[in-house]
């Protein structure tokens, strides 16, 4: 898929190469939200979940130098690397604001040096100010071209945000629209939201000329809705997920991940998965 042979390789410790899929956790949180539930303890949480079948995590820099054991070895799930951050995420009582803005934190040498085999950036597309837009559109494509020149992995994660979408940020044109825009700009791999049907994502696979992973977003109400999402956008034709809260704020962890990877790499059925949480 990847002429570019370091691509070929890194990227090939992320999608597993017999079915160009992946499950992955989104491990980041901490870098733009600091201590929430579920990563108090992130050696225990990232060896937990690597045993339990994760194909990957994306973790912050940190989290990388402290913990490089867990990504070190034969078998050892991938290790993509968060390249920005943002404080569009917090609340406004914990120093957040109302649309956010985000600045790159690593570069994709820095990246190598930490043994990275992707980086992974935002681009939000529905800022009020289109000049915030731009400027975020130009650090992406920047990031993509150093990726090229060094062989590493290029994942960026479109979002319709800002005050001009946040009131349909799960629209399947949108999405689509920054899927595509992504894949032009020079991404290997895509992480997005979910449309929230299957019948809608197929717009998202359809504007796509990468692998595309689904976002897991907030943490949902009820366990089936998590599988749900995941067996959904299989069925539609993405290639994985990228999730987080759901899988390390489950009551069981590690039973969680195994059923997302089974879902992903076997096509167990959400009821099948129900059943092995339940059993």
């Amino acid at each position: 898929m990847y002429l570019n042979t370091g691509k070929t390789i890194r990227l090939g410790r992320v999608l597993n190469p017999a079915d160009q899929r992946a499950a992955v956790v989104a491990f980041d949180h901490g870098v733009h939200l600091g201590v929430i539930p579920g990563v108090t303890e992130p050696g225990k949480m990232l060896e937990t979940l690597a045993a339990a079948g994760a194909d990957a995590f994306l973790v912050g820099p940190g989290i990388a130098r402290a913990y490089a054991h867990v990504f070190s070895g034969r078998g050892a799930p991938g290790l993509i690397m968060r390249a920005d951050w943002t404080n569009r995420w917090r609340s406004l009582d914990m120093l957040g604001s109302e649309e956010g803005r985000g600045r790159m934190i690593l570069t994709a040498q820095d990246a190598a040096r930490l043994g990275a085999d992707a980086v992974l950036t935002y681009m939000f597309i529905g800022y009020q100010n289109p000049d915030a837009e731009a400027r975020q559109v130009e650090d992406v494509a920047r990031l993509a071209a150093e990726c090229e020149q060094l062989g590493i992995g290029c994942i960026i994660e479109p979002m319709a945000r800002g005050e001009r979408a946040d009131h349909d940020i799960y629209r399947a044109e949108f999405i689509a629209m920054g899927a595509r825009m992504a894949c032009e700009l020079g991404a290997d791999v895509l992480k997005t939201d979910y449309s929230g049907s299957a019948d809608t994502f197929r717009q998202v696979i359809d504007a796509s000329f990468r692998p595309v992973l689904i976002a897991g977003g907030p943490k949902t109400s009820t366990v089936r809705e998590a599988l749900n999402m995941v067996r959904g956008a299989i069925d539609a034709g993405a290639n994985g997920m990228f999730i987080g809260r759901n899988v390390f704020q489950a009551p069981d962890p590690a039973r969680m991940m195994g059923v997302l990877r089974r879902i992903i790499h076997e096509n167990l059925t959400v009821d099948g998965a129900l059943a092995e949480l339940e059993g």
